[in-house]
Protein backbone atom coordinates (compact mmCIF):
# COMPACT_ATOMS: atom_id res chain seq x y z
CA UNK A 1 0.00 0.00 0.00
CA UNK A 2 3.08 2.23 0.72
CA UNK A 3 4.30 1.83 -2.55
CA UNK A 4 1.69 2.70 -4.44
CA UNK A 5 0.77 5.35 -2.02
CA UNK A 6 4.00 6.86 -3.51
CA UNK A 7 3.71 5.81 -6.74
CA UNK A 8 0.56 8.06 -6.59
CA UNK A 9 2.17 10.81 -5.09
CA UNK A 10 5.08 10.99 -7.84
CA UNK A 11 1.97 11.18 -10.48
CA UNK A 12 0.04 14.04 -8.39
CA UNK A 13 3.39 15.83 -8.86
CA UNK A 14 3.78 15.79 -11.76
CA UNK A 15 0.04 16.52 -12.48
CA UNK A 16 0.76 19.66 -10.22
CA UNK A 17 3.72 20.71 -12.23
CA UNK A 18 1.68 20.38 -15.66
CA UNK A 19 -1.21 22.45 -13.84
CA UNK A 20 1.36 24.87 -12.91
CA UNK A 21 3.07 25.61 -16.52
CA UNK A 22 -0.42 26.14 -17.86
CA UNK A 23 -1.02 28.90 -14.90
CA UNK A 24 1.94 30.53 -15.74
CA UNK A 25 0.95 30.03 -19.35
CA UNK A 26 -2.11 32.77 -19.22
CA UNK A 27 0.14 35.34 -17.56
CA UNK A 28 2.81 35.41 -19.56
CA UNK A 29 1.83 37.21 -22.57
CA UNK A 30 0.12 40.00 -20.40
CA UNK A 31 3.68 40.16 -18.31
CA UNK A 32 5.80 40.37 -21.29
CA UNK A 33 3.16 43.06 -22.83
CA UNK A 34 3.01 44.91 -19.64
CA UNK A 35 -1.15 44.62 -19.37
CA UNK A 36 -4.25 43.75 -17.82
CA UNK A 37 -5.47 40.13 -18.20
CA UNK A 38 -8.34 40.05 -20.33
CA UNK A 39 -11.70 38.87 -19.20
CA UNK A 40 -11.13 36.08 -21.19
CA UNK A 41 -8.00 35.30 -19.70
CA UNK A 42 -9.26 36.56 -16.40
CA UNK A 43 -11.23 33.32 -16.19
CA UNK A 44 -8.60 30.55 -17.81
CA UNK A 45 -6.24 32.05 -15.20
CA UNK A 46 -9.10 32.06 -11.89
CA UNK A 47 -9.36 27.60 -13.89
CA UNK A 48 -5.57 27.31 -13.93
CA UNK A 49 -5.41 28.48 -10.04
CA UNK A 50 -8.21 26.17 -8.77
CA UNK A 51 -6.96 23.80 -10.63
CA UNK A 52 -3.80 23.96 -9.29
CA UNK A 53 -5.22 24.68 -4.95
CA UNK A 54 -7.41 21.47 -5.73
CA UNK A 55 -4.25 19.11 -7.02
CA UNK A 56 -2.50 21.09 -3.63
CA UNK A 57 -5.33 19.48 -1.46
CA UNK A 58 -4.80 16.12 -3.07
CA UNK A 59 -1.33 16.03 -2.34
CA UNK A 60 -1.77 17.20 1.32
CA UNK A 61 -4.14 14.29 1.81
CA UNK A 62 -2.10 12.10 -0.07
CA UNK A 63 1.02 13.27 2.16
CA UNK A 64 -0.87 13.04 5.61
CA UNK A 65 -1.42 8.90 4.31
CA UNK A 66 1.52 8.22 3.64
CA UNK A 67 3.16 9.77 6.91
CA UNK A 68 0.56 7.73 8.96
CA UNK A 69 1.65 4.10 7.00
CA UNK A 70 5.11 5.10 7.77
CA UNK A 71 4.94 5.42 11.03
CA UNK A 72 2.46 2.57 11.25
CA UNK A 73 5.40 0.48 9.25
CA UNK A 74 7.66 1.81 11.68
CA UNK A 75 5.93 0.53 14.85
CA UNK A 76 5.65 -2.91 13.38
CA UNK A 77 9.04 -3.35 13.03
CA UNK A 78 9.83 -2.44 16.53
CA UNK A 79 7.47 -4.47 17.58
CA UNK A 80 8.64 -7.28 15.15
CA UNK A 81 12.20 -6.92 16.83
CA UNK A 82 10.82 -6.99 20.15
CA UNK A 83 8.89 -10.42 19.43
CA UNK A 84 12.44 -11.46 18.38
CA UNK A 85 14.06 -10.32 21.39
CA UNK A 86 12.01 -11.93 23.78
CA UNK A 87 11.52 -15.21 21.87
CA UNK A 88 8.06 -14.32 20.07
CA UNK A 89 8.73 -15.40 16.47
CA UNK A 90 6.40 -16.55 13.94
CA UNK A 91 2.99 -15.46 12.57
CA UNK A 92 1.17 -12.95 15.31
CA UNK A 93 -2.48 -12.12 15.14
CA UNK A 94 -3.36 -9.05 13.63
CA UNK A 95 -6.37 -6.26 14.56
CA UNK A 96 -8.44 -4.51 11.69
CA UNK A 97 -6.03 -2.39 9.83
CA UNK A 98 -7.64 0.77 7.70
CA UNK A 99 -6.44 1.01 4.71
CA UNK A 100 -8.17 2.63 1.24
CA UNK A 101 -11.36 1.14 1.76
CA UNK A 102 -14.79 3.70 1.95
CA UNK A 103 -15.30 5.50 4.30
CA UNK A 104 -18.80 5.13 6.48
CA UNK A 105 -20.35 8.60 5.77
CA UNK A 106 -18.44 8.94 2.50
CA UNK A 107 -19.82 12.07 0.67
CA UNK A 108 -23.16 10.74 -1.91
CA UNK A 109 -23.34 7.37 0.10
CA UNK A 110 -26.68 8.16 1.54
CA UNK A 111 -25.94 7.47 4.83
CA UNK A 112 -26.74 10.28 7.23
CA UNK A 113 -24.57 11.55 10.24
CA UNK A 114 -26.79 13.27 11.97
CA UNK A 115 -29.74 11.32 11.47
CA UNK A 116 -27.77 8.26 12.92
CA UNK A 117 -26.99 10.02 15.73
CA UNK A 118 -30.48 10.75 16.57
CA UNK A 119 -31.80 7.28 15.69
CA UNK A 120 -29.16 5.89 17.97
CA UNK A 121 -29.82 8.30 20.65
CA UNK A 122 -33.90 7.86 20.14
CA UNK A 123 -34.89 4.51 19.11
CA UNK A 124 -31.46 2.23 19.70
CA UNK A 125 -31.15 1.68 16.39
CA UNK A 126 -28.69 -0.75 16.19
CA UNK A 127 -27.79 -0.38 12.50
CA UNK A 128 -27.36 3.48 13.31
CA UNK A 129 -24.55 2.71 16.20
CA UNK A 130 -22.78 -0.15 14.07
CA UNK A 131 -22.23 2.70 11.57
CA UNK A 132 -21.08 5.71 14.34
CA UNK A 133 -19.05 3.02 16.02
CA UNK A 134 -17.01 2.21 12.70
CA UNK A 135 -17.05 6.29 12.26
CA UNK A 136 -15.63 6.80 15.71
CA UNK A 137 -12.53 3.86 14.62
CA UNK A 138 -12.16 5.86 11.49
CA UNK A 139 -11.35 9.05 13.32
CA UNK A 140 -9.16 7.31 15.98
CA UNK A 141 -6.70 7.05 12.86
CA UNK A 142 -7.44 10.67 11.71
CA UNK A 143 -7.95 12.89 13.81
CA UNK A 144 -4.81 12.40 16.02
CA UNK A 145 -3.40 13.27 13.00
CA UNK A 146 -5.00 15.99 12.23
CA UNK A 147 -4.61 17.16 15.67
CA UNK A 148 -0.88 17.04 15.35
CA UNK A 149 -1.04 18.78 12.17
CA UNK A 150 -3.32 21.69 13.30
CA UNK A 151 -0.40 22.23 16.01
CA UNK A 152 2.50 22.29 13.53
CA UNK A 153 0.70 24.58 11.68
CA UNK A 154 -0.12 26.95 14.64
CA UNK A 155 3.55 26.94 15.64
CA UNK A 156 4.91 27.17 12.02
CA UNK A 157 2.58 30.02 11.44
CA UNK A 158 3.70 31.48 14.64
CA UNK A 159 7.23 31.27 14.02
CA UNK A 160 6.74 33.34 10.67
CA UNK A 161 5.72 36.42 13.00
CA UNK A 162 8.86 38.96 12.56
CA UNK A 163 10.59 40.29 15.78
CA UNK A 164 9.32 37.40 17.98
CA UNK A 165 11.81 35.39 19.97
CA UNK A 166 11.85 31.72 20.94
CA UNK A 167 10.83 32.57 24.69
CA UNK A 168 7.73 34.91 23.32
CA UNK A 169 7.02 32.11 21.19
CA UNK A 170 6.60 29.76 24.15
CA UNK A 171 3.97 32.31 26.25
CA UNK A 172 2.08 33.69 23.25
CA UNK A 173 -1.01 31.42 24.00
CA UNK A 174 -2.13 31.70 27.10
CA UNK A 175 -3.82 27.87 28.17
CA UNK A 176 -6.14 26.92 30.87
CA UNK A 177 -6.28 23.17 32.31
CA UNK A 178 -9.42 23.75 34.89
CA UNK A 179 -12.05 24.79 32.75
CA UNK A 180 -10.60 23.82 29.96
CA UNK A 181 -11.16 25.28 26.47
CA UNK A 182 -9.51 22.17 24.34
CA UNK A 183 -11.28 22.26 21.02
CA UNK A 184 -13.21 19.18 20.62
CA UNK A 185 -13.57 17.78 24.28
CA UNK A 186 -15.34 14.95 24.07
CA UNK A 187 -13.47 12.21 22.09
CA UNK A 188 -14.30 12.03 18.27
CA UNK A 189 -17.97 12.86 18.51
CA UNK A 190 -17.46 15.12 15.30
CA UNK A 191 -18.90 14.88 11.98
CA UNK A 192 -17.75 12.87 8.98
CA UNK A 193 -14.15 14.78 7.68
CA UNK A 194 -15.95 15.75 4.17
CA UNK A 195 -18.28 17.89 5.99
CA UNK A 196 -15.59 19.65 7.89
CA UNK A 197 -13.00 19.81 4.68
CA UNK A 198 -15.93 21.53 3.08
CA UNK A 199 -16.09 24.66 5.65
CA UNK A 200 -12.07 24.57 5.61
CA UNK A 201 -11.36 24.35 1.43
CA UNK A 202 -14.25 25.74 -0.61
CA UNK A 203 -14.65 29.66 -0.79
CA UNK A 204 -17.61 30.83 0.03
CA UNK A 205 -19.36 34.21 -0.03
CA UNK A 206 -20.22 35.59 3.45
CA UNK A 207 -16.49 36.63 4.51
CA UNK A 208 -14.60 38.37 2.31
CA UNK A 209 -12.98 40.46 4.89
CA UNK A 210 -12.25 37.49 6.86
CA UNK A 211 -10.76 36.23 4.04
CA UNK A 212 -8.54 39.28 3.02
CA UNK A 213 -6.90 39.37 6.96
CA UNK A 214 -4.30 37.00 7.51
CA UNK A 215 -5.75 33.61 8.48
CA UNK A 216 -3.25 31.77 11.30
CA UNK A 217 -4.45 28.17 13.00
CA UNK A 218 -5.64 28.65 16.50
CA UNK A 219 -4.21 25.78 18.44
CA UNK A 220 -6.36 23.43 20.64
CA UNK A 221 -6.49 24.61 24.58
CA UNK A 222 -5.86 28.51 23.98
CA UNK A 223 -7.70 31.05 26.11
CA UNK A 224 -6.33 34.08 24.83
CA UNK A 225 -3.03 35.58 22.18
CA UNK A 226 -0.52 38.15 23.66
CA UNK A 227 2.13 39.74 21.21
CA UNK A 228 4.97 41.97 22.22
CA UNK A 229 4.93 45.48 21.41
CA UNK A 230 7.42 47.97 20.84
CA UNK A 231 5.94 51.36 22.67
CA UNK A 232 9.08 53.53 22.45
CA UNK A 233 11.63 52.45 20.38
CA UNK A 234 15.30 53.58 20.21
CA UNK A 235 17.24 56.27 18.16
CA UNK A 236 20.10 57.25 16.10
CA UNK A 237 21.69 60.71 15.73
CA UNK A 238 24.64 62.77 14.36
CA UNK A 239 27.39 62.78 16.83
CA UNK A 240 28.82 66.45 17.12
CA UNK A 241 32.14 65.73 17.29
CA UNK A 242 34.59 63.00 17.85
CA UNK A 243 34.67 61.99 21.17
CA UNK A 244 31.02 63.26 21.96
CA UNK A 245 27.55 61.94 23.45
CA UNK A 246 26.03 59.19 21.10
CA UNK A 247 22.68 59.35 21.08
CA UNK A 248 20.36 56.98 23.37
CA UNK A 249 16.92 56.41 24.02
CA UNK A 250 15.61 53.11 26.38
CA UNK A 251 13.16 50.74 24.40
CA UNK A 252 9.87 50.44 25.97
CA UNK A 253 7.38 47.35 25.19
CA UNK A 254 3.76 46.70 26.17
CA UNK A 255 1.60 43.36 24.83
CA UNK A 256 -1.41 43.35 22.56
CA UNK A 257 -3.86 40.79 23.69
CA UNK A 258 -6.42 38.79 21.87
CA UNK A 259 -9.13 36.48 23.76
CA UNK A 260 -10.48 33.62 21.98
CA UNK A 261 -14.50 33.76 21.51
CA UNK A 262 -16.85 31.63 20.38
CA UNK A 263 -19.36 31.38 17.60
CA UNK A 264 -22.48 28.55 17.69
CA UNK A 265 -25.49 28.43 15.99
CA UNK A 266 -28.25 25.21 16.46
CA UNK A 267 -31.09 23.96 14.74
CA UNK A 268 -34.21 21.63 16.00
CA UNK A 269 -35.15 19.30 13.45
CA UNK A 270 -38.06 16.57 13.86
CA UNK A 271 -37.48 13.25 13.47
CA UNK A 272 -39.90 12.86 10.45
CA UNK A 273 -38.12 14.87 8.70
CA UNK A 274 -34.83 12.91 9.16
CA UNK A 275 -36.54 9.53 8.46
CA UNK A 276 -38.70 10.66 5.32
CA UNK A 277 -36.86 13.24 3.28
CA UNK A 278 -35.13 11.57 0.58
CA UNK A 279 -32.13 13.66 0.90
CA UNK A 280 -29.27 13.38 3.43
CA UNK A 281 -30.47 16.77 4.99
CA UNK A 282 -27.46 16.69 7.61
CA UNK A 283 -25.77 17.84 4.86
CA UNK A 284 -28.52 21.48 4.15
CA UNK A 285 -28.35 21.84 7.84
CA UNK A 286 -24.74 22.21 8.21
CA UNK A 287 -24.33 24.01 5.39
CA UNK A 288 -26.91 26.52 6.59
CA UNK A 289 -25.18 26.91 9.43
CA UNK A 290 -21.64 27.23 8.47
CA UNK A 291 -23.08 29.96 5.78
CA UNK A 292 -24.29 31.43 8.66
CA UNK A 293 -21.14 31.31 10.67
CA UNK A 294 -19.15 32.56 8.23
CA UNK A 295 -21.36 35.67 8.13
CA UNK A 296 -21.13 36.17 11.76
CA UNK A 297 -17.64 35.99 11.71
CA UNK A 298 -17.15 38.31 8.92
CA UNK A 299 -19.59 40.94 10.76
CA UNK A 300 -17.59 40.54 14.26
CA UNK A 301 -14.56 41.57 12.57
CA UNK A 302 -15.93 44.42 11.32
CA UNK A 303 -18.16 45.61 13.95
CA UNK A 304 -17.59 43.49 17.54
CA UNK A 305 -18.18 45.74 20.19
CA UNK A 306 -15.33 43.70 22.41
CA UNK A 307 -17.83 43.20 24.97
CA UNK A 308 -20.38 40.47 25.92
CA UNK A 309 -18.30 37.67 24.45
CA UNK A 310 -17.73 39.65 21.14
CA UNK A 311 -14.44 39.82 19.61
CA UNK A 312 -13.27 44.19 18.29
CA UNK A 313 -13.59 44.65 15.21
CA UNK A 314 -12.19 47.32 12.97
CA UNK A 315 -14.41 49.86 13.58
CA UNK A 316 -14.22 49.86 17.14
CA UNK A 317 -10.58 49.60 17.18
CA UNK A 318 -8.62 52.95 18.83
CA UNK A 319 -6.43 54.58 17.00
CA UNK A 320 -6.96 53.91 13.69
CA UNK A 321 -6.69 56.69 10.85
CA UNK A 322 -9.74 58.47 11.08
CA UNK A 323 -11.18 60.24 7.70
CA UNK A 324 -14.49 62.15 7.75
CA UNK A 325 -16.80 62.97 4.40
CA UNK A 326 -19.56 65.25 4.99
CA UNK A 327 -21.61 66.33 2.52
CA UNK A 328 -25.56 66.52 2.13
CA UNK A 329 -25.26 65.40 -1.62
CA UNK A 330 -22.05 63.29 -2.22
CA UNK A 331 -20.64 62.78 -5.94
CA UNK A 332 -18.04 60.38 -6.14
CA UNK A 333 -15.39 63.20 -7.74
CA UNK A 334 -16.20 64.19 -3.72
CA UNK A 335 -15.96 60.73 -2.42
CA UNK A 336 -12.47 60.38 -4.18
CA UNK A 337 -10.44 62.50 -2.16
CA UNK A 338 -11.22 60.91 1.16
CA UNK A 339 -10.96 57.10 -0.31
CA UNK A 340 -7.34 58.21 -1.68
CA UNK A 341 -7.04 59.75 2.02
CA UNK A 342 -7.42 56.22 3.50
CA UNK A 343 -4.97 54.74 1.58
CA UNK A 344 -2.53 57.39 1.90
CA UNK A 345 -2.49 57.85 5.66
CA UNK A 346 -1.58 54.21 5.98
CA UNK A 347 1.44 54.89 3.78
CA UNK A 348 1.98 58.05 5.93
CA UNK A 349 1.47 56.34 9.36
CA UNK A 350 2.22 52.68 9.52
CA UNK A 351 5.16 53.21 6.76
CA UNK A 352 4.25 50.64 4.31
CA UNK A 353 1.26 50.51 1.81
CA UNK A 354 -2.64 49.50 2.29
CA UNK A 355 -3.87 46.02 0.45
CA UNK A 356 -7.10 46.20 0.21
CA UNK A 357 -9.89 48.60 0.86
CA UNK A 358 -13.32 47.71 1.15
CA UNK A 359 -17.37 49.15 1.02
CA UNK A 360 -20.39 47.57 0.38
CA UNK A 361 -22.28 47.08 -2.79
CA UNK A 362 -24.25 49.77 -2.39
CA UNK A 363 -21.20 52.62 -2.75
CA UNK A 364 -19.63 50.71 -5.38
CA UNK A 365 -22.71 50.21 -7.47
CA UNK A 366 -23.95 53.67 -7.22
CA UNK A 367 -20.30 55.40 -7.70
CA UNK A 368 -20.43 52.68 -10.86
CA UNK A 369 -23.55 54.96 -11.83
CA UNK A 370 -21.90 58.49 -11.83
CA UNK A 371 -21.15 60.16 -15.00
CA UNK A 372 -18.79 63.06 -15.62
CA UNK A 373 -20.37 66.55 -17.10
CA UNK A 374 -20.12 64.71 -20.67
CA UNK A 375 -22.69 61.67 -19.84
CA UNK A 376 -19.10 59.18 -19.59
CA UNK A 377 -18.88 57.02 -16.61
CA UNK A 378 -16.62 57.77 -14.05
CA UNK A 379 -15.28 54.10 -13.44
CA UNK A 380 -14.33 51.95 -16.56
CA UNK A 381 -13.37 48.67 -17.41
CA UNK A 382 -9.94 48.23 -16.79
CA UNK A 383 -9.12 46.68 -20.54
CA UNK A 384 -10.68 49.68 -22.42
CA UNK A 385 -7.29 51.90 -21.52
CA UNK A 386 -9.66 54.34 -20.07
CA UNK A 387 -8.49 58.58 -19.64
CA UNK A 388 -8.43 59.90 -16.39
CA UNK A 389 -11.09 57.61 -14.63
CA UNK A 390 -11.11 58.00 -10.63
CA UNK A 391 -11.50 53.93 -10.64
CA UNK A 392 -11.08 50.93 -12.76
CA UNK A 393 -14.18 47.94 -13.14
CA UNK A 394 -12.27 44.49 -13.62
CA UNK A 395 -15.22 43.09 -14.44
CA UNK A 396 -15.99 41.12 -11.54
CA UNK A 397 -19.21 41.71 -9.73
CA UNK A 398 -19.65 38.97 -7.47
CA UNK A 399 -18.98 39.50 -3.44
CA UNK A 400 -15.19 40.14 -3.03
CA UNK A 401 -12.74 42.12 -5.73
CA UNK A 402 -14.35 44.03 -7.96
CA UNK A 403 -12.01 46.92 -9.41
CA UNK A 404 -9.51 48.53 -7.72
CA UNK A 405 -8.55 52.05 -7.56
CA UNK A 406 -6.22 54.61 -9.72
CA UNK A 407 -3.72 54.70 -6.82
CA UNK A 408 -3.65 50.48 -7.52
CA UNK A 409 -5.14 49.37 -3.92
CA UNK A 410 -7.64 46.27 -4.73
CA UNK A 411 -11.38 47.50 -3.95
CA UNK A 412 -13.54 44.31 -1.99
CA UNK A 413 -17.29 44.43 -2.09
CA UNK A 414 -18.54 43.53 1.90
CA UNK A 415 -22.28 43.08 2.20
CA UNK A 416 -21.22 43.01 6.07
CA UNK A 417 -20.21 46.65 6.69
CA UNK A 418 -22.95 48.16 8.44
CA UNK A 419 -25.07 50.80 7.27
CA UNK A 420 -26.85 51.82 10.12
CA UNK A 421 -24.03 53.99 11.95
CA UNK A 422 -23.68 58.18 12.70
CA UNK A 423 -26.42 60.50 14.13
CA UNK A 424 -29.18 59.14 11.49
CA UNK A 425 -28.41 55.90 12.13
CA UNK A 426 -28.31 55.84 8.45
CA UNK A 427 -24.24 56.07 7.31
CA UNK A 428 -22.29 53.17 5.63
CA UNK A 429 -18.33 52.42 6.16
CA UNK A 430 -15.48 52.59 4.42
CA UNK A 431 -12.59 50.18 5.03
CA UNK A 432 -8.85 50.26 4.47
CA UNK A 433 -6.39 48.09 5.25
CA UNK A 434 -2.91 46.65 5.15
CA UNK A 435 -4.88 43.09 5.76
CA UNK A 436 -1.34 41.19 6.28
CA UNK A 437 -1.15 42.95 9.74
CA UNK A 438 -4.55 41.96 11.15
CA UNK A 439 -4.50 38.56 12.65
CA UNK A 440 -7.52 36.04 13.10
CA UNK A 441 -7.25 32.94 14.61
CA UNK A 442 -9.75 30.15 13.91
CA UNK A 443 -10.13 26.75 15.44
CA UNK A 444 -11.57 23.49 13.97
CA UNK A 445 -15.52 22.99 13.64
CA UNK A 446 -17.29 21.33 16.38
CA UNK A 447 -21.06 19.92 16.38
CA UNK A 448 -23.07 18.26 18.80
CA UNK A 449 -26.13 16.66 18.44
CA UNK A 450 -28.70 16.87 21.56
CA UNK A 451 -31.87 14.76 21.92
CA UNK A 452 -32.82 15.21 25.89
CA UNK A 453 -34.80 18.87 26.05
CA UNK A 454 -36.60 17.98 23.16
CA UNK A 455 -37.35 14.66 23.66
CA UNK A 456 -41.27 15.49 24.76
CA UNK A 457 -41.75 16.19 20.71
CA UNK A 458 -39.82 13.98 18.77
CA UNK A 459 -37.47 16.35 18.08
CA UNK A 460 -33.05 16.67 18.12
CA UNK A 461 -30.94 19.47 18.46
CA UNK A 462 -27.82 20.19 15.92
CA UNK A 463 -25.39 22.53 17.36
CA UNK A 464 -22.29 24.00 15.74
CA UNK A 465 -19.90 26.16 17.36
CA UNK A 466 -16.35 27.08 16.89
CA UNK A 467 -13.33 29.33 18.43
CA UNK A 468 -11.49 32.61 17.40
CA UNK A 469 -9.14 34.94 18.34
CA UNK A 470 -8.94 38.70 16.73
CA UNK A 471 -5.97 41.29 16.72
CA UNK A 472 -6.82 44.07 14.97
CA UNK A 473 -4.78 46.85 17.07
CA UNK A 474 -1.37 45.40 16.77
CA UNK A 475 -1.04 48.31 14.56
CA UNK A 476 -4.10 50.30 14.04
CA UNK A 477 -2.67 52.58 12.11
CA UNK A 478 -2.78 49.45 9.15
CA UNK A 479 -6.49 50.73 9.31
CA UNK A 480 -8.14 53.52 7.82
CA UNK A 481 -12.23 54.65 7.72
CA UNK A 482 -14.24 56.88 5.74
CA UNK A 483 -16.94 57.71 7.96
CA UNK A 484 -19.62 60.98 7.67
CA UNK A 485 -22.98 61.99 6.05
CA UNK A 486 -20.91 61.67 2.48
CA UNK A 487 -21.46 58.23 3.43
CA UNK A 488 -25.21 57.59 3.52
CA UNK A 489 -26.07 55.04 0.98
CA UNK A 490 -28.28 56.50 -2.25
CA UNK A 491 -31.60 55.47 -2.46
CA UNK A 492 -31.92 52.96 -5.04
CA UNK A 493 -28.96 51.15 -4.70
Amino acid sequence: MLAFLRKQMQAALEERAALKTALDGVIEAPTKENRALTDEETSRFNEARSAVKAKDDEIEGMRARISELEESEARDAKAAELRKQFGQEGPQPTGARVTSEPLTYQRGNGHSYFMDLANSQLRNDGAAMSRLQRHETELRVEMPARERRREEAANRELRSINGLSERQHESVFEKRVAPNRTDGQGGYFVPPLWLIDEYIDLPRFGRPFANAVRNLTLPPGTDSINLPKIATGTATGMQTADAAAVTSTDMTDTFVTAPVRTIAGQQDVAMQLLDQSPITFDEIVFADLVADYNQRLDTQLLSGTGAAGQVTGVLNTAGINAITYTDATPTLPELHTPWVQSVSQIYTNRKMPATATFCTPAIWFWAMSQLDPNNRPLILPEQNGPFNPLALQTGEIAEGPVGRLTVGTPVLLDGNIPSNLGAGTNESRIVTARTSDLYLWEGSMRTRVLQEVLSGTLQVRFQLYNYLAFMPDRLPKSISVVSGTGMIPTAGF
